[in-house]
């Protein structure tokens, strides 16, 4: 069997085998730009790789969220919230009374407390009075005894000196005793001289106002911790009971957030580890486009896992460098939302 090859094709598609072939013309030409869009659609994969590696070498851009510093105003002794003396959202100042407790039990007992101290206080005065009288009373009568004693003694030396069996010094001394005897017996008769020694039942009572007095000066100072102060300026972010509510000692008030102490946890991957330094500075841009400089003012040197949160379906959590960085320019408060994204952009160049 003899190979037979077809001839190639004409170049000439009106005529077959000698034969005109009409051909009705078409009813719209093709347009080149449709082959541009199909290449261009094409290629958008590998244009979105390239951007990547492109933006990649020029920027540097990682994951950071806004915080904000917040304490939690606490009953720092048990009683009922008798007033609240602020709102949420309401900024407060350092020093200002959010809040005052009452505990009707703990003053009952402080108004018993001091009036048995007054009891005793006077009971003891009074007991003092009497001993001191006495003590005076008996002093008074010896040193009268004594001025006798010294005034005989006196005549019999001046009554000696006479007859010459006594001599002037013996005389001078009976006379210096006299007026000694004398001299104290009026001090005691115009100051009326207290004793200080007291007896046993004075002591009891003493031991016993030392004890009522502390305990007096221990629930003085829980009744002055029913009244919450702020312990510094700060917005007032949330309030955790109400007037009439009883809490109870540690129980939670209100929290207070305190903007201008703001900063960002920003989260370095250590591909990035050359960023992580002292002052390097970078833009933050929040999720509505706006832009703020910002710089690092500390890395404490430990690492944090990625949040959920920031995350993608196929990305796997890893392992950052924590840092924290401060606003360089000024910022709104309003802006500020604890927790918030925001993305921390480096200048590669």
């Amino acid at each position: 069997m003899k190979i037979r090859f077809n001839p190639p094709e004409k170049k000439n598609p009106e005529s077959e085998q000698g034969i005109r072939i009409r051909y009705d013309s078409a009813k719209r030409t093709g347009a080149a730009w449709r082959w541009y869009l199909i290449l261009a659609v094409a290629s958008l994969p590998l244009l979105y790789l390239a951007g990547l590696i492109f933006r990649e070498v020029l920027l540097t851009e990682i994951d950071g969220r806004i915080i904000l510093p917040h304490t939690t105003v606490r009953a720092q002794s048990a009683g009922y919230v008798q007033q609240l003396q602020i709102a949420p959202l309401e900024t407060v100042s350092e020093g200002t009374q959010l809040a005052r407790l009452t505990n009707p039990s703990l003053e009952s007992s402080i108004q018993r407390l001091h009036g048995e101290i007054v009891f005793l206080s006077t009971q003891k005065e009074s007991l003092q009075r009497d001993d001191s009288q006495k003590q005076a009373s008996r002093l008074a009568l010896f040193a009268q005894d004594q001025s006798q004693f010294y005034l005989k003694r006196l005549r019999q030396f001046e009554s000696l000196l006479k007859q010459g069996a006594a001599t002037q010094a013996e005389v001078a001394t009976a006379r210096s005793q006299y007026i000694a005897t004398l001299e104290r017996l009026d001090s005691l008769a115009q100051t009326g001289k207290q004793i200080n020694t007291l007896g046993a039942e004075t002591r009891q009572i003493d031991t016993r106002i030392s004890q009522l007095q502390l305990e007096h000066d221990m629930q003085s100072n829980q009744l002055q911790m029913l009244s919450l102060i702020s312990p510094a300026t700060g917005l007032v972010t949330e309030i955790h009971a109400q007037s009439g509510e009883y809490l109870a000692q540690g129980q939670p008030l209100l929290d207070i957030a305190f903007p201008e102490q703001a900063y960002i946890s920003a989260f370095i991957p250590p591909k990035y580890l050359d960023k992580a330094v002292l002052g390097q500075q970078a833009t933050i841009i929040f999720p509505n486009g706006e832009k703020y400089g910002a710089r690092i003012s500390f890395v404490p040197s430990v690492t944090h896992r990625t949040l959920a949160e920031d995350l993608t379906p196929l990305e796997a959590p890893r392992s950052t460098i924590l840092a924290r960085m401060q606003f360089i320019d000024t910022v709104d408060s309003s802006r500020l939302m604890n927790g918030m994204p925001v993305k921390i952009r480096f200048d590669t160049w």
